[in-house]
């Protein structure tokens, strides 16, 4: 076992507990003890399109991403005082080799030495990634099948037809096509001014 101070771990470990629990009763857990709706006074959401109420959702969402970040550091804890009651504290739960002191006394609750969380970093890299980038990215990735000899409506062919929806005679998609001249939507005269005029007039 790795030679620590126990009754010091423990008390860190309670009052770092205490913290977090009083900080989440004082808050509400973030204000999500109240439905959003009570937030924007308004008696339903059903009406509102998520992007009329887009700085709320981002609040709501950092909010839950606090909630969730206190609950696992909660767990973290509750799991290093059980370690320290079953006589394991300081002990890697992996390797079963002892855990440095000095990692022990940066963050009392950790449960895995160095080599070890560096290894499971290192196998799990996308662990700490937010779960939706596993159906954004590739696009389509999970209903592509343009290189498979299904010939079934993927996602693709999804967008292609939504897209269809958008196409209007005499719109010009793309800003360099359309022909505009330079001082096309100016407000000012000094909007005039290129890059370059404005740099060879420098001193």
């Amino acid at each position: 076992m790795a030679n620590v101070d126990k009754n010091a771990m423990r008390n860190r470990l309670l009052e770092e507990r205490a913290l977090i629990v009083d900080r989440m009763e004082r808050t509400g857990e973030y204000g999500l003890d109240d439905p959003m709706s009570d937030e924007l006074s308004e008696l339903s959401l059903y009406d509102n399109h998520p992007a009329d109420i887009g700085s709320e959702l981002f609040e709501r969402g950092k909010d839950v991403a606090l909630r969730d970040n206190d609950k696992l550091m909660l767990q973290e804890i509750d799991g290093a005082l059980k370690a320290i009651d079953d006589g394991v504290y300081g002990i890697c739960k992996s390797c079963g080799r002892s855990i440095d002191n000095e990692r022990l006394e940066a963050r009392p609750s950790v449960t895995l030495c160095v080599d070890c969380k560096e290894e499971d970093e290192r196998l799990h890299p996308d662990r700490l990634r937010p779960i939706e980038e596993e159906f954004l990215y590739p696009g389509f990735g999970r209903t592509d099948m343009d290189d498979t000899s299904v010939t079934a409506f993927d996602g693709e062919d999804s967008w292609q037809a939504v897209e269809r929806f958008n196409r209007r005679s005499g719109y010009i998609h793309m800003y360099e096509e359309s022909g505009f001249e330079e001082h096309v939507g100016i407000v000012d005269d000094v909007d005039q001014i290129s890059n370059e005029e404005y740099k060879n007039q420098l001193p």
